[in-house]
C-alpha cells in the first residue's frame, strides 16, 4: 500500500513538472496568428496574378508532356496566341471526339464522319464504308472502353498558325462483320479486342471556329 502511495505522488510530481515546462491546453486557447508581408503596389499584384497564370498554364502542359520539349514548346506558343486554349479540354474533347468518329466509321455513319474529318481523310473512310456496303458486308461494333491516350507530338507554325497534335489512342471494343445472309465473316461478339490508333488533329488558332479535325490517321 505504501508503494502505490509512493509511486502516485511521485507520478503527480511528474505531471506537476511536465504542466509547467509543456502548458496545459483547455480546449479556448488563441490560435496562433501568422501574418505575411505584403505590399500595396498595383505592380506586384500584377506580378503575382501573372505568375499563378504562368504556373497554371504549365501545369496544363506538363501533364501530358515535358514543358522542355518541342511539343511542349509548341503548346506555349499555342496558349500565348490563343489564352483560351487548355491541353485538357483538348484531351477530354479528343476522347470524345475518337469513340464518335470510330464508332461512325464502324456504323458507316457518313455523315457524322464528315463533320469531324478532313476532306482528304473523310474521302478514304468513305470509300472503305462504301466498298464494305458493296460487298453486303454489316458491321456491329461495340465500343467497350479508353484504356490509353497520350500526346504524341505538337506542331504549330507561325507563319500560317495551323497546329497539330497527334494522339495515341487505346481501346478495346467488340467488332462482328457479317456477310448479306448474317453469317459472320470476320470478329466476334463476345471476344473484347484491344485496339490502337494514332490520330492527328488539326486547327488554325486564333480563328472563330475552335473544332479540331482528324487530319490524318496511323497505327
Amino acid at each position: 500500500m505504501v508503494q502505490v502511495l509512493i509511486l502516485a505522488a511521485v507520478a503527480a510530481f511528474l505531471f506537476w513538472r511536465l504542466s509547467i515546462v509543456l502548458g496545459v491546453r483547455t480546449g479556448f486557447e488563441k490560435p496562433l496568428e501568422i501574418k505575411i508581408k505584403t505590399s500595396d503596389s498595383n505592380n506586384d499584384t500584377g506580378l503575382e496574378a501573372k505568375s499563378n497564370e504562368n504556373f497554371t498554364s504549365d501545369d496544363d502542359i506538363s501533364d501530358y508532356v515535358d514543358l522542355d520539349s518541342e511539343p511542349g514548346t509548341h503548346l506555349l506558343r499555342i496558349k500565348e496566341l490563343e489564352a483560351s486554349f487548355s491541353v485538357q479540354k483538348f484531351v477530354s474533347g479528343a476522347k470524345n471526339a475518337y469513340e464518335i468518329i470510330l464508332m461512325a466509321y464502324e456504323n458507316g455513319d457518313l455523315s457524322t464522319l464528315q463533320s469531324h474529318l478532313a476532306n482528304d481523310v473523310y474521302e478514304e473512310f468513305e470509300a472503305t464504308v462504301t466498298d464494305r456496303v458493296n460487298k453486303g458486308y454489316k458491321v456491329d461494333a461495340n465500343f467497350i472502353g479508353l484504356r490509353e491516350i497520350r500526346i504524341r507530338d505538337v506542331i504549330f507554325e507561325d507563319e500560317s498558325a495551323n497546329a497539330e497534335i497527334t494522339v495515341f489512342f487505346k481501346c478495346e471494343l467488340t467488332s462482328v462483320v457479317r456477310d448479306s445472309k448474317g453469317i459472320i465473316v470476320e470478329g466476334s461478339t463476345s471476344k473484347i479486342k484491344p485496339h490502337t490508333d494514332v490520330w492527328t488533329f488539326g486547327r488554325k488558332i486564333g480563328t472563330d471556329d475552335p473544332s479540331w479535325k482528324l487530319i490524318a490517321t496511323g497505327s
